[in-house]
């Protein structure tokens, strides 16, 4: 049991890395802060074996990136052609009951849509 607990402390210190790299560079926004939970914060790091460094730079683009879309603002309405033709899916609510959208990506569909559409 003490291997476990090591083992959760190591990847809260390396969450806490990461929020820490981020804030260093621009202040977070509260919907931001919201956004980067330890949960979300994990599945970096996961992607970028545990590399605080790489993970912080990839969720700071992710962060740019959902700025530049506005995807605060975005509605499910907005995708009904891709509910439509099952590219995506209504997966539930979240804590504030807004739809969650998950899209099937598949190679066709950037074919025939943009990334910016």
């Amino acid at each position: 049991m003490g291997k476990k607990l090591d083992q959760n402390q190591i990847e809260r210190e390396r969450v806490e890395a990461v929020l820490n790299l981020l804030r260093k560079q621009v202040p977070l926004s509260l919907k931001q802060e919201k956004f980067c939970n330890a949960a979300c914060v994990e599945r970096f790091l996961k992607s970028k074996g545990h590399n605080v460094k790489k993970a912080a730079k990839q969720l700071r683009a992710c962060l740019s990136w959902r700025e530049s879309i506005g995807i605060v603002n975005l509605i499910a309405d907005e995708f009904s052609a891709e509910l439509a033709e099952g590219l995506a899916y209504v997966a539930g609510h979240d804590e504030e009951s807004r739809p969650v959208v998950i899209f099937r990506m598949k190679q066709d569909y950037q074919k025939v849509h943009s990334q910016k559409l």
